[in-house]
């Protein structure tokens, strides 16, 4: 079972979507397309990765294809960051995935309003 918040990695997008909760995804426009490819993952609070085009052609919750480990999940975040043209993305440690998931959070446009 998912579990909130999780984040969304898109095939060949370095940049990360923060999903707080359920609702959020099920509000969320970019995540209501057709236009998954089979890449596209959401990867959950534990660092389960589900893909992305299961969760919409199924109404039964997707099966976790992979475990993410803390250190490619910060490879991640880090990556989103230098995307995003921050500085000193290599600094960017965390001892935990909700760490991880916090810092994204703190600099998501939606969780800030």
């Amino acid at each position: 079972m998912m579990k909130y918040p999780a984040i969304f990695k898109f095939a060949g997008q370095d940049e990360l979507l923060y999903i707080a909760t359920r609702s959020s995804f099920e509000h969320n426009f970019q995540l209501q397309q057709a236009y998954f490819t089979p890449d596209d993952l959401l990867i959950d609070a534990t660092g389960q990765a589900y893909l992305l085009d299961q969760i919409q052609q199924q109404s039964v919750l997707p099966v976790a294809i992979r475990q993410y480990e803390l250190q490619e999940l910060t490879a991640l975040v880090q990556a989103h960051f230098f995307a995003l043209a921050q500085s000193c993305v290599v600094k960017i440690q965390a001892p935990s995935v909700s760490v991880l998931f916090d810092l994204l959070a703190e600099t998501d446009p939606a969780e800030q309003s």
